[in-house]
């Protein structure tokens, strides 16, 4: 039978996990970047543009899209894609939502508008499982990425 919520020994066993895969020293690193330092300054630009460049590559694979038609398409997949990354563009970075538009070629309001469909999206998570699942993974690769950056 399959546990519905983590606990703390699922915790422990995954510190355990990761303490003997990169040594204690690396995962206090890892935990206190994810921690106390999981959202990127938009004075890094650098690391910026590469989360930008990396979340949109990562969207197109885990929503499985043509990425030619990335920027363009009406069609739903595609929608969801791009409203993904808004909402993790401007969650882990300090990014303004007229700077996200910017790199889709959307206007600022678009942007936000997409962005808090996204959150209300994953406030009910049950009405919407196939896009919260695609999501889910797409924001874990995310923090791994920065997390790695950092």
């Amino acid at each position: 039978m399959k546990k519905e919520q983590p606990d703390y020994s699922d915790l422990q066993h995954s510190v355990d996990t990761l303490i003997g895969k990169f040594g204690l020293v690396k995962t206090i690193e890892v935990i206190n970047n994810l921690s106390g330092n999981a959202q990127l300054k938009s004075s890094d630009t650098q690391k910026v543009k590469l989360l930008v460049v990396y979340i949109i590559s990562q969207s197109i694979q885990i929503f499985d899209l043509q990425e030619p038609e990335f920027y363009t398409s009406t069609i739903q997949e595609y929608r969801d894609a791009r409203m993904a990354c808004y909402f993790l563009l401007k969650k882990y970075t300090d990014t303004s939502y007229a700077k996200i538009g910017e790199s889709f070629k959307q206007s600022k309001r678009a942007v936000m508008y997409n962005y808090h469909k996204c959150d209300e999206i994953l406030s009910i998570p049950s009405f919407y499982k196939p896009f919260v699942a695609k999501f889910q993974v797409l924001e874990n690769n995310v923090v791994n990425f920065i997390a790695k950056l950092n």
